[in-house]
């Protein structure tokens, strides 16, 4: 008696963890195995090549085979719930000498046992791994735990749909095809209406995404969306397996939500319902039609967007077509699941609901429609704006790997605007915008749209004042409206002639200023150079100095200097290298590119010369020694560049071969040019890359340079004989004759 009163049994539990250890076993086994290989063949690949730098992982990327763990829960689920489908195997569980609540808890309990004990594996491995090889890769520990939650979180969610499903159902075709229908219909339903929406509406962006209810926070149907590319906020693997809090915690709260759920139907089932595909007839006819909704969802949405844009009326067969296959599945699933013709007819009173709901989702929508146009806030009702963008493009970078202006937008998106004059405008323009629209979706597109396109035309020929001064050229930009009472995500297209006012508004929030002159600080040991010639020789400290350097720098960097460089592509400065790290934002995991400049952070663009000179000056003499003492064939590539600073800027000089370096005329001629001293930004450079079949020495397999180069080298005679010449400047490309100022 003491046992049947318990509610949680560590026997049973053990008894279900024993009936689950051949899925366990071997999930257990790969797992181990992929955080072994993984790593292994990336330092095997990267150890091939004398030319490398260390990668950066996350937890997922150290071991993506932990994934497996979302498949072993939901098998196990089956495996162990399997008597539900079984009238005898259920009348047997439910005459065991417990409590069903206390079969329950011990049984699910050890389906989430053995996802911790493969999840704790994988991470383990992972640690230990990666801490042998961290010559080669940095494994961020920080991301450890986010990656281990969010799949642990995933596989409850999945597993308390599984058993929702199975105490409604009785058969193991409607076990899974529930469990799906419960974990996905609802997102999938709310993705199409807001796709739908966003899609008919284009003054919406992702306005309907905002807030703790978002599609992103829900990791299961963000993880399917980013895997078959149906993401509609930019969602991403990295958002999936590395979450903020919100998303963890919104994930366990409907997991916990469905667990409870399942636990109340689990107690309430009859033994009797086992073998059936639904308890009842009633639920015979709910689910059936639920069964067809999920393909009128989508057809409705359709049609909704061909309303909206007065086309409906050319596609009518189509949607005849749809919804005469929507009732075909509506009966295929009372025949497949009942395998009886006469409840055919039974079925029928039930399309009627089925085209009720129709017409319902298609009204429902009309009414959010006439909702959003209507929220038109004036000056006074708009307490602060911001700008997910500030270059005057649809553009928002949703990737993970930002350039420095992508990392300002970002930043923006923080900034509250509270200046009257951005106030005015933005609730002005949101208004005309909105009455164009409603005026017809073609003329807002001819509007807007079209006026984009002019745009770059205008950049093209570099027409400024088509650009400035014009009021029929629209620039777009996605602004965060916020009231006292709500917050709106809005497309709004201003006049080109308006634009400075937005932009000088922003330009005196000390936050944007500050968000342009400080980037964000580093996690510790991911700075990297980009991958050009000539850095693979500087180590991952002189990484982390030279990215120290540039951050100090920036900080002090005339802000419209900076400005006009990184978002107007001024080029009144020299682009020298980029220092990529890693920071995070929210939880999420961000790569930015921090860019070093001649002009602008002169004393890190002059250390980092200088560091390449010392780190390559031992292979540089070696270079040498073999251009004047070389028995040997060698395999060279040589890329020559003029600086942006001479008198030959763009122009490019090629040559490769396979020869004894000290007699072949090219490498002769070229050595006679090359500097022995650090380069300078804005001067003339060559690579040279060496490879020998055997190897140029028993220390040295292959060279690769980056090197000075005296400008006299594109004026000589010879070099138009002996080189492929090109010149990229404005006056277009020059052949090998030696015209256009060679020879």
């Amino acid at each position: 008696m003491k046992r049947k009163k318990m509610t949680f049994s560590l026997k049973m539990l053990w008894e279900g963890f024993r009936q689950c250890k051949m899925i366990g076993i071997f999930a257990a086994v790969i797992i181990v195995l992929g955080a072994v290989l993984a790593p292994v063949a990336q330092v095997i690949e990267m150890s091939a090549s004398p030319y490398h730098t260390k990668v950066v992982y996350e937890a997922w990327s150290a071991n993506p085979v932990m994934l497996l763990v979302l498949v072993a829960a939901p098998l196990m689920t089956l495996i162990l719930f399997h008597f539900l489908d079984s009238r005898a195997a259920s009348d047997l569980y439910h005459a065991l000498p417990c409590k069903r609540i206390t079969l329950y808890l011990s049984y699910a309990g050890s389906v989430l046992t053995w996802v911790v004990v493969l999840l704790l594996l994988g991470t383990l491995t992972s640690l230990i791994t990666c801490s042998f090889t961290h010559n080669y890769i940095v494994l961020l520990k920080d991301s450890l735990l986010p990656f281990a939650t969010s799949i642990f979180c995933i596989s409850f969610l999945v597993v308390s749909g599984i058993l929702v499903s199975m105490s409604i159902t009785g058969t193991v075709f409607t076990n899974i095809l529930f469990s799906g229908i419960l974990l996905f219909l609802p997102r999938f339903c709310a993705f199409a209406l807001q796709n739908s929406m966003v899609r008919s509406l284009p003054f919406l962006t992702d306005s309907m995404n905002m807030g703790f209810f978002r599609n992103g926070n829900n990791l299961l149907f963000a993880g399917v969306s980013a895997v078959f590319g149906i993401t509609d906020s930019g969602t991403v693997a990295e958002d999936v397996l590395s979450p903020g809090w919100q998303p963890l915690l919104y994930t366990f709260l409907l997991g916990l939500l469905y667990f409870l759920i399942a636990a109340f139907l689990f107690c309430r089932r009859r033994s009797e319902a086992a073998g059936q595909s639904a308890p009842s007839r009633l639920l015979q006819h709910i689910y059936r039609i639920v069964v067809t909704m999920t393909i009128c969802i989508f057809i409705a949405c359709m049609l909704y967007m061909d309303i909206v844009n007065h086309t409906a009326r050319n596609g009518w067969f189509m949607y005849l077509i749809l919804y005469l296959a929507a009732a075909l599945v509506y009966f295929a699933y009372e025949l497949i699941t009942t395998r009886k013709w006469h409840n055919l007819l039974t079925a029928l009173p039930g399309l009627g609901i089925v085209a009720l709901l129709n017409v319902g989702i298609l009204l429902g929508m009309h009414m959010v429609q006439s909702h959003i146009v209507a929220q038109r806030p004036a000056m006074q009702e708009i307490e602060s704006v911001s700008f997910c963008n500030t270059d005057g493009s649809e553009y928002i970078s949703s990737s993970s790997y930002l350039s420095y202006q992508d990392y300002v937008n970002l930043e923006c998106r923080d900034i509250e605007i509270t200046d009257p004059t951005a106030i005015t405008l933005v609730s002005y323009y949101l208004d005309e915008n909105l009455k164009t629209w409603e005026e017809s979706a073609s003329a807002y597109e001819k509007k807007y749209s079209t006026s984009v396109s002019d745009t770059y035309e205008a950049y093209a020929e570099s027409d400024e004042s088509a650009l400035t001064n014009r009021n029929d050229v629209y620039y777009a930009y996605n602004v965060i409206i916020r009231t006292k009472d709500k917050t709106l995500n809005r497309l709004i297209y201003v006049p080109a002639a308006e634009t400075e006012k937005l932009l000088s508004a922003l330009q005196s929030n000390q936050a944007y200023v500050d968000a342009w002159r400080n980037p964000p600080e580093e996690i510790d040991g991911t700075a990297t150079l980009s991958g050009q010639t000539g850095v693979y020789y500087l180590s991952a400290d002189q990484a982390e100095e030279l990215l120290q350097s540039d951050r100090e720098e920036l900080q002090t960097v005339d802000f419209e200097r900076l400005y006009q460089q990184v978002q107007n592509g001024a080029v009144d400065d020299t682009w020298v290298s980029a220092i990529s790290y890693s920071f995070r934002k929210n939880g999420k995991l961000y790569t930015l590119d921090c860019p070093i400049y001649e002009g602008m952070t002169p004393k890190t663009a002059k250390k980092f010369y200088e560091m390449i000179y010392e780190a390559q000056k031992d292979d540089a003499a070696f270079l040498r020694q073999l251009t004047e003492n070389s028995d040997k064939d060698i395999s060279y590539s040589i890329n020559a560049y003029g600086g942006d600073d001479t008198a030959h800027a763009g122009y490019y000089a090629f040559a490769s071969d396979t020869a004894q370096l000290n007699k072949d005329a090219a490498v002769q001629l070229l050595m006679q040019y090359v500097q022995d001293r650090p380069m300078q930004a804005g001067e003339s450079y060559v690579t040279i890359y060496l490879w020998p079949d055997e190897g140029l020495s028993d220390d040295t397999q292959s060279l690769n340079l980056q090197l000075s180069l005296d400008d006299a080298f594109f004026s000589d005679e010879k070099t138009t004989d002996l080189f492929d010449i090109d010149n990229y400047n404005e006056d277009g490309l020059i052949d090998n004759s030696g015209e256009d100022g060679l020879g």
